[in-house]
């Protein structure tokens, strides 16, 4: 749902936050909503702002119930460095918002009274969870492209998709935990849900982004003229797909292809590879390009 537009970037809310709103306000806690909403923006201010220093053109922004999603122009996943720096500008926002705030208090800009719980709160629970190491949390961001230079980028999304799985279902498990001592916590089965889907979504797209790497580091090297080299030894049976599972961002690789005793048939390049995959099929064989 598109609520606006600030400095050439769409402002979207996901109708699952909408709902979440909506349960504080028909729960009595309406007083949580505008603290809610004025830290999200801040949260999501962060991710625009670091990106921005990376040179990264932001289109649109979402802001869902864990934070918020930035939808970047160029493929900033292909950049580990870029993916940890924007992902953890988020978390840091709230860090540094409870730092304002504790600092304010001391110096005599705020009110030397209890510290507002909501603020504090909201902050720490946005900060926190969104540091989990599960997608497509902040924290399952940073996984990605720590585990990517090692694994690859469909791997490591299929990894940090997994944890983000594996998360829903510990908070569904901790709402029907309370449910059965009549404690009732809605937002916890929406949060559980949303999640669910959203790492779902982001496993089934694992293929795609790893391809899309591919042509981007493609069009990088063009641009930029040089990229570093990685080198990796295969059986000849291996399935082209699995070879470039194998592919880690910003390398290129050479393939040392081996037959059953080891023995070199050959080496083939990361664009023989690629268009391999797409001539002959991901279930062909590796050492079927010597034979073209």
């Amino acid at each position: 749902m598109r609520i606006g537009r600030i400095f050439d970037i769409d402002i979207h809310i996901s109708e699952v936050l909408v709902l979440l709103l909506a349960v504080l306000l028909i729960t009595g806690r309406s007083g949580n909503v505008t603290a809610v909403f004025f830290i999200f923006l801040v949260h999501e201010a962060a991710h625009v702002i670091a990106a921005r220093l990376l040179n990264l053109k932001v289109n649109e922004i979402e802001l869902l119930p864990f934070g918020g999603a930035v939808k970047i122009q160029s493929f900033f996943e292909s950049r580990p460095i870029h993916e940890i720096v924007v992902a953890a500008a988020g978390p840091l926002s709230n860090v540094l918002l409870l730092l304002l705030y504790f600092g304010g208090i001391q110096v005599g800009w705020l009110s030397h009274g209890m510290p507002d719980s909501d603020f504090v709160n909201i902050n720490l629970i946005l900060a926190g969870f969104n540091l989990l190491p599960a997608l497509p949390l902040d924290g399952g961001r940073i996984l990605r492209a720590l585990l990517s230079r090692q694994i690859g980028l469909e791997r490591a999304t299929r990894i940090a998709s997994g944890m983000g799985i594996l998360l829903a279902a510990g908070l569904t498990t901790a709402g029907l935990y309370g449910l059965y001592y009549r404690v009732i916590h809605y937002s916890l089965f929406i949060l559980s849900g949303f999640l669910i889907y959203s790492a779902v979504k982001e496993r089934r797209n694992a293929t795609y982004v790893m391809l899309k790497d591919i042509t981007y580091k493609k069009e990088s090297l063009l641009r930029e003229g040089s990229m570093p080299i990685r080198n990796i030894a295969v059986l000849s049976s291996l399935p082209l797909k699995e070879v470039v599972r194998r592919f880690v961002p910003q390398r290129y690789h050479y393939v040392q292809v081996l037959d059953d005793q080891l023995k070199e048939k050959g080496i083939l390049n990361e664009s023989e590879i690629v268009n391999g995959l797409l001539d002959f099929g991901a279930q062909t064989q590796v050492g079927r390009l010597f034979h073209k």
